[in-house]
């Protein structure tokens, strides 16, 4: 089978072949139909990212397909020609990949693999961030920084169904109009001037109760200074390729926390807290109450193109490879 391995740091994904893997103890094997092209993933291929795994690795954090073979002592859950998504810190690029039952989700019949494919990751992040570690309630406010990177785009669709007002900030008319379309109510340019004062404006004297922020940078700053008083200010990532900083006495002035978002040591510390996060995140799609937004479907062979788009700041929506 084929599947996209990093042997150099410096060179990134190469397409390898590779033997089609057996399944273990617990394990299923997916026939992958859908992988997602993801910012995580292009940072750890480079070897950017805080953890670098062991050379050569196949990448890859997000598939979807059909399971083709169970190992001995599966979850019976399972069963072969079951329709499925899953999440993996690498592995995802290939034909085919084994993984833990307990790590995989039914995927409805009348949802598409496609979009279930980019689903758990972004999805789970947005939700671990807004739910678990923001506490968030209905009629808060909630600004959401790249509002249609990946992260983003959850986000807005999650905090306006948990019956939040969300404040979307995004750059140029069409990543706007785009999170308008993906539900928030209010939509401002963060290329702008004086985009922190028209936040402020549209929060009113409360002030914004918590911000998603998976950009970092200048921002982050910015973003911190809308808050009102107990407000949060979510870190998820850093998409601006900038760690954001931040006066500490902006904390005590507004009693506002800055509050670290990490799905990865989540899933690895509180295993069955996030399992059930994860199953919360697929009913949602299965209730057709989330939808990922497609930008582009490309073959394997195809992936320098493919990670051209997704590295383009221009492309509105996620990329997709198809093995």
């Amino acid at each position: 089978m084929q599947v996209l391995r990093v042997h150099d740091f410096d060179v990134g994904p190469v397409l390898d072949d590779q033997s089609i893997p057996m399944p273990g103890p617990g394990e299923a094997r997916v026939r992958v139909q859908a992988c997602g092209v993801s910012f995580f993933d292009l940072l750890i291929s480079r070897g950017g990212y805080q953890w670098r795994p062991t050379l050569p690795f196949v990448v890859g954090s997000e598939f979807a397909g059909v399971v083709d073979a169970l190992g001995d002592g599966a979850d019976g859950s399972i069963a072969v020609g079951d329709r499925v998504c899953g999440g993996a810190s690498i592995g995802a690029w290939a034909q085919q990949i084994c993984v833990p039952t307990a790590s995989l989700h039914a995927v409805s019949p009348q949802a598409s693999i496609e979009e279930a494919a980019v689903l758990n990751t972004p999805y789970a992040t947005a939700l671990y961030a807004l739910r678990e570690r923001g506490s968030l309630q209905p009629s808060e406010t909630v600004l959401v920084l790249g509002a249609t990177g990946s992260v983003g785009h959850a986000a807005v669709q999650l905090a306006r169904g948990m019956g939040a007002r969300v404040i979307a900030a995004a750059t140029g008319d069409a990543k706007c109009a785009a999170s308008r379309e993906a539900g928030a109510h209010e939509v401002i340019d963060a290329a702008e001037d004086g985009w922190k004062d028209a936040v402020k404006a549209l929060a009113g004297p409360r002030g914004v109760d918590l911000v998603i922020d998976p950009v970092g940078g200048a921002l982050m700053d910015q973003a911190f200074r809308t808050l009102g008083w107990g407000g949060r200010h979510m870190v998820v990532g850093f998409a601006s390729g900038q760690i954001g900083s931040l006066r500490g006495n902006l904390t005590i002035v507004k009693g506002a926390s800055l509050i670290g978002v990490d799905l990865r040591q989540f899933r690895e510390r509180q295993p069955e807290a996030a399992r059930r996060l994860l199953q919360d995140v697929a009913a949602l799609h299965r209730d057709g109450r989330i939808s990922p937004r497609i930008a582009a479907r490309l073959p394997m062979a195809q992936h320098a193109e493919a990670f051209a788009l997704a590295r383009d700041r221009g492309t509105v929506g996620r990329v997709l490879l198809l093995p």
